[in-house]
């Protein structure tokens, strides 16, 4: 993804570096992917660290990925460092997250706050690399409260600390540095005297070799642009912050001023562009709320208004000539637009008439076909109904004539014990259940899978191998036809009420649900 970071500061004209940011902005959300890894690798560490100190170096490691990334993300950090150093007494690092705080505050507004933050700091312990620091915290808070104040009373002060503090800070980084030169350069480039030709020598030193994936390269890149904008050499500021804006996408950098600044140049130089403008100052709005800066949502919000203004004033141009266009057309094309209206609309109707015709047949079959099933159903039952009474003719038939011959044979006893007898014989009842059960499920083919379905999956009833149906299926056969009262279900089948109730329990039990089983085996095996 970093193809970008080689590619030298003089290649190539302004098409070929607005390409290569277009390619930048197409991937922003990769950098900020490899980024977030980043950080979630040094968060990852941190719980690994076996020593307070080996926890402060990642805890500075992760804070100067925030800074410049995300305030809020950036404040958590520093709080939590700054407690670990409290609680451990480790005052060099309570003054180094302090210091941090400092910057971070100014850097989203809070100016009083963060000179309170840099008050707070114990400067008698200061070591070499806490002063560069602290001196650059105290730097840049005075800077940038000077351009938020923006007056005749209060900035020049601020700018007076800034310049203190600048000299403070060149003082104690190694000379000859590349942040040497880019620090001499703000301060020529911001100071009283104004000295924009050295400024630009310096910046152009603090850039020599370095990546265009560092914070410094966009930083010098930026302040480069607005130096060679003080200069009149509109060019070369609309090259750097090309440049610039493309290092933030890289980094990614969150806080940034390059693409609010290009988007603003490009509103003022080139009016075919203000869509381009438009959408670069989107970017920008997108990059300030991630980090959650006021201040930069604050310059935004008075430069956004004149350019969407203009974007929309184009647009309203542009549908104006357009709406002429069509209107011309569309006079045109009335009468025959009008035509196919009305074909369109005969033809729809003749499609929702087939449609409702077809749906009409359909149903009608549907019908047809359940009709036809009914009728075959009710054959059943009369054919069932009939072959039961004739079965049961034939029987009183056999027992008037078996009664007869006991009588004439004077067997007294033997009739009186078979009038007597409260039980049908096994076969009897055997044959009687046969039939029942194979004339049900002819009515009812689907019974035991539906039933089945209304079981728990380890509950479900299955008849033995040579049954029809059980008893447990048997009873419910009864209930689905009708039959619900235990008394006449134990009279059918041959068994107690008591014992009728219990099947009926345990298999209500089995059930998903309980409490309206009997009412679903009701509604079974529907016919029409």
């Amino acid at each position: 993804m970093l193809w970008l970071v080689g590619f030298s500061l003089r290649a190539g004209n302004l098409d070929t570096l607005y390409r290569r940011l277009e390619y930048a902005l197409e991937h922003r959300a990769d950098y900020m992917r490899e980024k977030e890894e980043k950080i979630g690798r040094l968060k990852r560490l941190v719980h690994e660290a076996r020593s307070s100190d080996e926890s402060f170096r990642l805890y500075d490691s992760i804070y100067h990925e925030y800074y410049i990334y995300k305030f809020d993300s950036a404040m958590v950090c520093v709080d939590k460092a700054e407690r670990l150093a409290m609680k451990r007494g480790n005052v060099y690092y309570q003054n180094l997250f302090r210091v941090y705080r400092a910057y971070l505050l100014s850097t989203t507004g809070y100016f009083s706050e963060a000179v309170a933050a840099l008050s707070a700091v114990d400067r008698s312990v200061f070591d070499p690399k806490l002063r560069k620091e602290y001196y650059q915290a105290c730097q840049w808070a005075y800077n940038v409260w000077a351009e938020y104040s923006d007056d005749n009373i209060y900035a020049p002060r601020y700018r007076e600390k800034f310049l203190a503090y600048s000299d403070s800070l060149l003082a104690v980084i190694e000379p000859d540095s590349r942040e040497y030169f880019y620090r001499k350069a703000e301060r020529e480039g911001l100071g009283g005297d104004f000295d924009w030709k050295k400024a630009e020598v310096d910046y152009l030193k603090a850039l020599e070799g370095l990546h265009v994936s560092t914070r410094l390269y966009a930083c010098a890149t930026c302040g480069l642009a607005l130096v060679y904008k003080k200069m009149g050499r509109y060019e070369d500021y609309e090259k750097y912050l090309i440049l610039s804006a493309i290092s933030d996408q890289i980094c990614p950098l969150k806080e940034n001023l390059s693409m609010q600044e290009l988007a603003l140049h490009i509103f003022k130089t080139r009016e075919a562009d203000v869509a381009l403008a438009n959408r670069y100052l989107g970017y920008s709005l997108e990059d300030a709320i991630f980090y959650n800066n006021r201040l930069r949502l604050l310059e935004i919000a008075k430069k956004f208004p004149s350019i969407v203004m203009a974007y929309q004033q184009q647009n309203k141009e542009k549908s104006r000539r357009l709406a002429l266009t069509v209107s011309f057309v569309s006079i045109l094309s009335v009468g025959l637009l009008l035509s196919l209206l009305y074909i369109c609309k005969q033809m729809r109707q003749l499609r929702l008439r087939r449609e409702e015709l077809a749906a009409v047949n359909r149903e009608l079959k549907q019908l047809n076909r359940k009709l036809v099933n009914t009728n075959h159903i009710r054959e059943e039952y009369v054919s069932l109904f009939l072959d039961l009474c004739a079965a049961y003719i034939d029987k009183l038939g056999k027992y008037q004539d078996l009664v007869k011959r006991k009588v004439k044979a004077c067997q007294i006893d033997d009739l009186l014990k078979i009038v007597n007898s409260s039980k049908m014989s096994e076969p009897d009842a055997k044959e009687f259940f046969v039939n029942f059960d194979t004339a049900f499920l002819a009515i009812y083919p689907q019974f035991i899978e539906e039933f089945n379905a209304l079981l728990r999956e380890d509950e479900r009833i299955i008849p033995k191998k040579g049954e029809i149906l059980n008893t447990e299926l048997r009873i419910f056969a009864l209930v689905r036809i009708g039959i619900k009262d235990s008394s006449k279900i134990a009279t059918l089948l041959f068994y107690s009420p008591q014992t009728i109730y219990n099947y009926r329990s345990a298999v209500k039990s089995k059930a998903i649900v309980r409490d309206d089983f009997e009412k679903q085996v009701e509604a079974l095996c529907a016919l029409i």
